[in-house]
């Protein structure tokens, strides 16, 4: 049975994606911040993860590592959006944005590199927001969010670099303006997202399964510009 590991994966775009992984027969180990999980499955295995605490990073590392010697792919989804509506650059806020949305995906994803084998990829969920040469969004708002995407971009690309000898691959993903926590807290009264996180879970699965190029930032099943 092949193994994921989705971070944040007890609520929005996460918890989607781990009952997909279930649905397709994987064994999901997933990561819940402090309310634990909605469901419950033979092939689920819940672990408690706060990618702000270096800590907890540790201990999840050595539980999954108990668990399997071989992880098949690794789902980066757990983020944060601290400043939706912000439109001033708060350097309090910056800092702790980057230390989860960034240095937490890196220190996580580093210390499970040695249990990734040939075939596996990772996926770091990214957002439009992350994207510099034709912003989706462009505007005032957010500044910290944006940066720590780009930031988390930067590292796929050079992740993708070193791991391809390894036939090990990487990818960033924009799963779109989702019907999410997150999603809603940057919407007005006449925008607001018009996708789903099962919609958003099916482009994971999709990209985690049929992709084989390593490198490249996807969104709707299609290449798009860093």
């Amino acid at each position: 049975m092949k193994i994921v590991v989705v971070t944040g994966a007890s609520r929005g775009i996460g918890l989607a994606t781990a009952k997909k992984f279930l649905d397709e027969g994987w064994h999901v180990i997933g990561t819940y911040l402090d309310k634990g999980f909605p469901i419950s499955h033979k092939n689920l295995t819940p672990i408690q993860y706060d990618q702000g605490s270096p800590e907890s990073i540790a201990s999840a590392v050595e539980q999954i590592k108990k668990l399997t010697t071989n992880i098949d792919s690794l789902i980066n989804n757990a983020g944060v959006l601290l400043d939706p509506q912000d439109k001033w650059t708060d350097p309090a806020k910056v800092r702790k944005t980057l230390e989860i949305n960034v240095v937490g995906v890196i220190d996580l994803t580093e210390h499970l590199l040695a249990i990734l084998q040939k075939g596996s990829h990772i996926v770091n969920l990214n957002s439009g927001y992350g994207v510099i040469s034709d912003p989706e969004f462009d505007s005032e708002s957010s500044a910290g969010y944006r940066i720590s995407k780009t930031a988390l971009n930067m590292y796929t690309r050079h992740l993708a670099f070193r791991l391809q000898s390894r036939g090990i691959v990487v990818s960033a993903l924009a799963p779109g303006w989702v019907q999410t926590d997150m999603g809603y807290s940057i919407s007005t009264e006449i925008e607001k997202p018009n996708r789903t996180p099962d919609q958003a879970a099916d482009d994971i699965y999709n990209l985690v399964t049929t992709v084989t190029e390593t490198g490249y930032f996807w969104e709707f099943g299609e290449k798009i510009n860093w």
